[in-house]
């Protein structure tokens, strides 16, 4: 839907027609375009974590995943400097579109380690929390899907879905960390796998945070 916006102002007398503005900007759907990215880039980290390759093979997709990630961003934050009107507190879509753009770089920067702290290798801790990311992002998608019919009764099947899998992130987490003290071996190579578990939990983390976001969207709409 195409808005159009006139705005005088008066000037030193005079009244000066200062901008008219228009935008397609349909942000509900940037905001599934956004989430199926991070779904996108989760996908392609457990490819990562499963695959026969080194995972940093797979850290140029996912570096292009995280500029798409934030173009989407971007896109919204314009759109929302050309309307007065929106389909959600501006607010809400701000925090939403930031949160979605987290997850996707919480991926990245996680394959990133891959690369620059040199792991070759992947574990069962790993490959356990990308099935967990993937199922993360493909409720995220599903919810926002959902949010942009109105369909807001429904999301709370989904934000209890994410706080579920947040719980297994935060278990996982501890079991890799309990793993390296009960059995250590190199100093080098068990900071590195702490480094590598606590990164996946962040992200994690940031799911929970678009589900917390959706639930509190949830209770104001409904």
């Amino acid at each position: 839907m195409k808005i159009w916006w006139i705005i005088f102002h008066r000037r030193q007398g005079g009244n000066s027609l200062l901008f008219k503005k228009k935008t397609d900007t349909n942000f509900l759907e940037l905001l599934i375009e956004g989430a199926e990215t991070s779904l996108e880039a989760a996908r392609v980290f457990r490819e990562a974590m499963t695959g026969d390759g080194p995972p940093a093979a797979y850290a140029d997709r996912l570096r292009e995943l995280e500029h798409k990630g934030d173009d989407i961003t971007h896109r919204i934050y314009r759109g929302l400097a050309q309307v007065f009107i929106t389909p959600l507190d501006r607010e809400d879509i701000i925090t939403l579109a930031t949160s979605i753009d987290d997850v996707t770089d919480g991926i990245e920067a996680t394959i990133a380690r891959f690369d620059y702290l040199n792991i070759s290798v992947t574990d069962q801790i790993m490959k356990e929390f990308a099935d967990v990311l993937v199922k993360m992002c493909e409720h995220m998608v599903e919810a926002f899907k959902l949010l942009n019919r109105k369909n807001y009764q429904d999301l709370r099947e989904h934000s209890v879905a994410i706080n579920s899998l947040e719980n297994e992130g935060d278990r996982l987490m501890r079991e890799g960390i309990r793993a390296i003290f009960t059995n250590p071996k190199d100093p080098y190579h068990d900071f590195r796998l702490k480094e590598i578990y606590e990164r996946l939990e962040e992200t994690t983390d940031s799911c929970e945070d678009v589900a917390d976001i959706l639930s509190s969207v949830q209770l104001k709409y409904s």
